[in-house]
């Protein structure tokens, strides 16, 4: 019969996995709740590699989540810059908002390329999707003069995945 783990009936074994999957240094965690720095590794090891996996990939969705709401901002902003400029005639700030944009969609493309690719491989019809490309930049250029029903457009289009 195998040795008991002292970590899987310790009080605090709740606290320890946590502090396990969180990165801290097992002499830190040993140290902490009067355990050998071994029984953390053995229990490290043998009974907790599901929760560290999942652990990871926790923290990994957290720091794409925080990725993603700070692109968002920078949208909004650069959005907002594109409209007072287009409103004041700076077409040199409009262009330079522009490009702005087409660079945060170029990241977000990239970005979840890096997620679709990593969960399947798709074939794109590219001349499909190029054709798509400028008929949507052409909607959304038609609707210049009326900016509520272009951000309804945009934000459609965004929920939409497009």
């Amino acid at each position: 019969m195998g040795r008991t783990c002292s970590i899987c009936n310790h009080q605090d074994r709740e606290q320890i996995n946590s502090e396990i999957v969180a990165g801290l240094a097992y002499r830190d965690i040993a140290g902490r709740f009067e355990l050998s720095k071994s029984a953390i590794e053995r229990h490290a090891g043998e009974h907790i590699p599901d929760l560290i996996g999942r652990g990871r990939e926790l923290r990994a969705w957290l720091n794409a989540d925080q990725l993603v709401g700070e692109l968002r901002v920078l949208r909004e902003t650069t959005l907002g810059i594109l409209e007072e400029s287009r409103t004041a005639g700076e077409h040199a700030v409009s262009l330079s908002a522009i490009h702005r944009l087409e660079k945060q969609a170029e990241l977000c493309a990239r970005l979840l390329g890096e997620l679709v690719e990593r969960q399947r491989v798709e074939t794109i019809d590219l001349q499909v999707a190029e054709k798509w490309i400028r008929i949507r930049s052409l909607i959304v250029k038609c609707l210049d003069p009326y900016p509520e029903a272009r951000a309804a457009l945009l934000l459609a289009l965004e929920d939409a995945g497009e």
